[in-house]
């Protein structure tokens, strides 16, 4: 069974042509939207698929992961009419940073967009704090979806595996457990290189996102989101 997770894009910043990694994801009845990137508003628009959106997770401020939320916000409070739109970020530096960022773009957030916690929205969505595992100067966070006995987990960008995935009793509460996880395909301080995510494959049901698939060495074991989980 696949996992209830639709990629907009599944690119790294450079790698335009599989578009910003992004993600929808349906659980207990809602459609989040992690990250928006610049590419993320128009591929939205394509597939209209704007209005479905019901909160936006946010993992951390770079241009390919919020580079279109503004347009996003616009067009759902001037053309689709729709009531502010609630932004998930985990904690208050990155909450902080992105409100005067929208600030300075749009003026009044308060009219498009309602900053919370994810438990504020559900207490069943939880994050994690990455902050300085992507970048030394960037909050960050990544987001857990929980039900029952089944999670999924989005990493956002992070430079080394989430420690959450060594934790063998916090694995042990779910019997599914979707994991979507930055890949690099070569060293690099800002994303997960590829090699130290393969002890996990046989815990978790792990997908690689963030990178070009074309790129991938001969042992590479994660399966990767282009091929099977893009819109």
């Amino acid at each position: 069974m696949k996992p209830p997770i639709r990629f907009i894009g599944a690119g790294g910043a450079h790698d335009l042509h599989w578009g910003n990694s992004a993600a929808l994801v349906e659980w207990a009845g809602k459609t989040y939207l992690i990250d928006c990137g610049f590419t993320v508003y128009p591929r939205l628009s394509e597939k209209k698929l704007i209005e479905q959106v019901d909160a936006v997770c946010i993992t951390h401020l770079h241009d390919d992961h919020i580079g279109s939320l503004s347009v996003l916000l616009y067009h759902r409070h001037f053309l689709s009419k729709l009531p502010p739109l609630p932004l998930l970020v985990g904690g208050t530096e990155l909450q902080a940073k992105l409100y005067t960022i929208l600030h300075f773009m749009m003026g009044e957030v308060e009219r498009f967009a309602r900053i919370m916690t994810p438990e504020e929205y559900d207490p069943h969505l939880i994050w994690v704090s990455t902050s300085r595992q992507h970048m030394p100067h960037m909050p960050s966070a990544a987001y857990i979806f929980t039900k029952d006995r089944e999670a999924l987990i989005y990493t956002g960008d992070i430079a080394a595996p989430l420690p959450l995935l060594q934790d063998e009793n916090w694995l042990s509460r779910y019997s599914t457990l979707y994991v979507f996880h930055d890949v690099a395909f070569h060293r690099t301080a800002t994303h997960c290189y590829y090699e130290e995510l393969h002890p996990f494959l046989e815990k978790v049901q792990l997908w690689g996102y963030h990178c070009d698939p074309t790129t991938a060495p001969a042992d590479n074991k994660i399966r990767l989101v282009h091929y099977e989980l893009m819109l």
